[in-house]
């Protein structure tokens, strides 16, 4: 049998010149991918510290505004009732929004009435809006009577869930999620009107936030922004809005929700979390927070 013959010299270097080719485009694949990994790991420890860092300071903003309502209304360089107040120190500033619990609507002792108004600001109206409003009544009273539209054990049974009407207030505002029929947009829009702390069956128009007091007015923003800028040049004396009557109530609970908004001097990046604090006069600390989670900004007061 013959030998092969060789290849021409000539065809032999393009043959190794297209492996060496090959090789530097592998070796330049691995190195982009490496460089691509390492700036990835690189940009997520940077976040995770300023994250951390920012954290920090939150809880240091939490510390200045528990000082600051401690201070006589007319004292306060804090305002109430959501509008933002700002505060820099040590290379960060906080943007810091604060509203009593009273400013919103106690989900144990509100009139059907005003949790109505709340779902139609949902835009969950007529028989979408009964069906909630008795589940609700049915999940929160102590009996196992049925209201129309509302449901006890025997439909969440029927449903598919393993458990059924609580029977008993809200402890949580979490729970209004176990309640049938309503759907996770339902309780997103709630949670931002909606307390267990406030133990009132009306709202205290001093604390509320500018979106509550537009329930109140049916949507007149003119009136409630005129309203709020006499609460605010008030400088904590009370001032009567021209609506909402029948649902206002003056009751204080020492508990307030916080929202801080938080950036470096020199970074376009925000942390942005809310907090419920209980004050607790004469204790070390002066306060607890019984609610802290990072938000985003869309759910902003």
């Amino acid at each position: 049998m013959s030998a092969r013959p060789n290849l021409p010299l000539n065809k032999q270097h393009g043959v190794a010149l297209i492996m060496v080719l090959w090789m530097v485009m592998i070796m330049m694949t691995m190195a982009g991918t490496l460089m691509y990994a390492v700036k990835t790991e690189t940009q997520l420890v940077t976040y995770a510290r300023s994250t951390a860092q920012a954290r920090s300071f939150a809880e240091a903003a939490a510390h200045y505004t528990v000082m600051q309502l401690f201070l006589p209304a007319d004292k306060r360089e804090l305002k109430l009732g959501g509008t933002a107040s700002t505060w820099t120190r040590d290379g960060y500033g906080v943007e810091i929004r604060v509203i009593g619990e009273n400013g919103l609507i106690d989900i144990n002792q509100a009139n059907r009435e005003l949790l109505k108004k709340v779902l139609e600001a949902l835009a969950v109206v007529d028989q979408e809006a009964e069906a909630v409003l008795d589940a609700i009544e049915d999940f929160r009273d102590p009996d196992d009577l049925k209201h129309v539209n509302g449901a006890e054990d025997d439909d969440y049974k029927t449903a598919g869930l393993d458990y059924g009407a609580k029977d008993a207030p809200f402890e949580r505002i979490e729970e209004l999620q176990q309640v049938l029929g309503i759907t996770p947009l339902i309780y997103q829009g709630l949670a931002r009107y909606l307390s267990v702390n406030a133990r009132s069956s009306g709202i205290n128009p001093m604390l509320a936030p500018r979106h509550i007091l537009l329930l109140l007015a049916d949507g007149d923003e003119a009136s409630v922004d005129e309203y709020i800028r006499k609460r605010e040049e008030a400088e904590g004396a009370w001032v009567q809005p021209p609506f909402g009557n029948g649902l206002l109530d003056s009751t204080e609970q020492p508990v307030y929700r916080l929202q801080l908004k938080i950036k470096a001097l020199d970074s376009e990046n925000a942390y942005f979390e809310e907090r419920a604090i209980r004050l607790l006069p004469g204790h070390n600390p002066p306060f607890i927070t019984y609610f802290r989670v990072q938000q985003p900004l869309s759910s902003q007061f």
